[in-house]
């Protein structure tokens, strides 16, 4: 009986986390009708103001049905992020993805196939065979990853290897070893700091130097290339979960736009 009604639990979750992600896809639909109309009005991608009112009315709501407030914020601080580096890479935020945008307009396949190599640090070698480091990945699994068939793999690395610009990148692509995925098992912290200029010079030392104050280690540092990525951003590992006065801190520095704990 036990069994069964765990059954019955684990179905109503089931549901009611497609329903989240159907609400988020429902969000990220009006990603292109927003951008229409911000640019008719002469709009930047990014609006302090009305970020902090969702934010606050997301910590009201949270308080009000028995969340923490503090989860409940670094959700929409990511899904805000998230929104808004999408609406940027589709009016050409990113200078060089804009160019490999531009590579593959006529070809969306073989964009989001552009999209999975770059992710993942997965090269393009001369054969015009896919690679993570030596390892050759087979094209029906990067097909898969994509959303696309097989031929669409094959095409995208074709496009690629005839294209002097988009070689030179996909031919140089690395993986790396990134923490954040288990860093909750190792008993980590991880914060993604959004920077408001990620051009701007010394953001990695200002908040490096506030982690520093609180006598806290940093495992790991990922920043984001903001030639490539759209909303770029700066991921820290730390040795233990970061505190409420570390989150405060950061979000007083100039140069950062929000900050979002794991």
């Amino acid at each position: 009986m036990s069994e069964k009604k765990l059954q019955v639990f684990r179905r109503e979750i089931d549901k009611i986390d497609e329903q989240v992600v159907a609400l988020l896809g429902q969000r990220l639909e009006l990603a292109d009708d927003l951008v229409n109309l911000k640019r008719k009005l002469k709009l930047g991608i990014r609006d302090e103001a009305r970020e902090r009112a969702v934010v606050t009315r997301a910590r009201k709501r949270a308080k009000s049905v028995g969340l923490d407030p503090a989860f409940i914020e670094s959700v929409m601080r990511l899904v805000i992020a998230h929104m808004a580096g999408v609406e940027r890479e589709r009016v050409g935020g990113a200078e060089v993805w804009a160019k490999v945008q531009g590579a593959f307009a006529d070809f969306p396949a073989q964009l989001s196939v552009a999209r999975v190599l770059f992710k993942y640090g997965l090269r393009v070698r001369e054969d015009g065979e896919i690679a993570c480091g030596d390892i050759r990945i087979a094209a029906v699994q990067i097909a898969g990853e994509a959303g696309v068939d097989r031929r669409a793999v094959e095409a995208t690395t074709q496009t690629i290897l005839k294209n002097e610009e988009l070689r030179g990148i996909f031919e140089n692509l690395e993986p790396i070893a990134y923490l954040k995925g288990v860093a909750q098992q190792l008993g980590l912290g991880v914060i993604e700091i959004l920077p408001k200029d990620a051009d701007r010079p010394g953001i990695i030392s200002e908040v490096t130097g506030i982690i520093s104050r609180f006598r806290i280690s940093i495992r790991q540092a990922v920043a984001d290339d903001p030639h490539f990525i759209a909303q770029p951003k700066l991921t820290l590992i730390t040795d233990e979960p970061v505190r409420g006065k570390v989150i405060e801190a950061l979000r007083k520095l100039p140069s950062v736009q929000s900050v979002i704990v794991y």
